[in-house]
């Protein structure tokens, strides 16, 4: 298992645009669930003040897309629930999720954890962890933003049989439709109300929803406009903001970018908040192209007068030609994730074909 760990604080977001805005790890801890803060915004609807609006809830019946996407909690050394963070199942034992969930850069910040599978009519599976695979690098920057804000958790027992399997993505990723799915909490686009998921009891629900990533960032904060270089290539952070409007102008952050301007009329557009992070966001084909990292929104009340002031940023994991950052997150997952094993049924088949083979090759011989 990889375990560097280097000191880290989520100091401020350098933009190219010259901006100054703190950023907040998404993490969600137990202690925070009756607050509210202003960067935890996730969802788009104007109309519903209830985080329970079927319009983002996931559908988890038998054979659901979404069947592999877990709620995970996280235990101190006393075993007591400290925080909640979503993954996504990789293999047989391995999940996606983000490097800050489980490290603060310089050491671990849990000693054990528990990944929830969920379907509908099985309820709750529960399956604890056996160890952590933290990406190299994490915690080299004083900035939220970090390319290395990854990381891979190991089951210690298989994953239930109903899980879906996710793979990597290969190829583009920015400027398409990206399903954002995770068990943080919720609120809504005018008033930035919080509510909690429940994401610490059996009520817990998936929330899901689309938006677009349109330009990248590298360690640091600084990230790529239209006059300075191309996004598809210049740093391991997928970055978009929440503007459901569509016009570039409309974003407080992005508007000095040229990209962030495809924002979606309709209700669907969503954000992460706390307890999003390491949730994976999902091309068309359910390939992941990246692990939420962060977010914050600047003034609630921009948002009201029809400003926006939300962006957000997933770590590339996706095997993109020519983008360093993406590259390398690809490689530390896939080197994390074990090879699976065929069942002994299969093995069985294997065999048999194998001896087919052989005793055919001896006709030939004989003949």
């Amino acid at each position: 298992m990889t375990t560097p760990f280097f000191g880290r604080s989520a100091a401020a977001l350098v933009l190219a645009a010259g901006l100054l805005s703190p950023l907040s790890a998404q993490a969600q801890d137990v202690a925070e669930i009756g607050g509210l803060a202003d960067n935890m915004i996730v969802v788009s609807n104007p109309e519903t003040s209830s985080y329970n609006d079927l319009l983002y809830r996931a559908n988890r019946s038998p054979g659901s897309v979404y069947n592999g996407i877990v709620n995970l909690w996280f235990r101190n050394a006393s075993g007591t629930v400290v925080s909640g963070c979503t993954g996504s199942l990789l293999s047989n034992r391995q999940i996606l999720t983000a490097a800050h969930c489980v490290s603060n850069g310089s050491s671990l910040t849990s000693t054990s954890f528990t990944a929830r599978f969920y379907e509908e009519g099985r309820g709750w599976v529960d399956i604890n962890g056996s160890g952590y695979a933290v990406k190299s690098g994490y915690g080299l920057t004083t900035s939220a933003i970090n390319e290395n804000d990854v990381a891979v958790l190991t089951l210690g027992e298989n994953a239930p049989s109903f899980a879906r399997k996710y793979s990597l993505a290969v190829g583009n990723v920015l400027n398409q439709e990206t399903t954002l799915a995770g068990y943080g909490r919720t609120g809504n686009i005018n008033t930035g109300t919080q509510i909690s998921s429940n994401q610490f009891n059996d009520q817990a629900f998936l929330r899901t929803g689309v938006n677009t990533f349109e330009t990248t960032c590298r360690s640091g904060g600084i990230c790529a406009t239209a006059l300075n270089s191309s996004p598809g290539t210049y740093g391991g952070v997928l970055f978009g903001d929440f503007d459901r409007s569509g016009v570039s102008s409309a974003g407080v952050v992005c508007n000095s970018f040229g990209f962030c301007n495809a924002g979606y009329s309709d209700n669907r557009e969503v954000t992460i908040g706390p307890g999003d992070s390491g949730s994976a966001s999902f091309l068309a084909d359910w390939t992941i192209s990246g692990v939420a990292s962060f977010g914050q929104i600047n003034n609630v009340t921009q948002r009201i007068g029809g400003f926006e002031g939300y962006f957000y940023g997933y770590t590339c994991v996706a095997n993109v030609e020519g983008n360093a950052g993406c590259q390398s997150n690809y490689n530390f997952v896939m080197e994390n994730v074990e090879v699976e094993v065929p069942e002994p049924a299969s093995l069985g088949l294997v065999g048999i074909g194998l001896f087919g083979l052989a005793a055919a090759a001896r006709r030939r011989r004989a003949a």
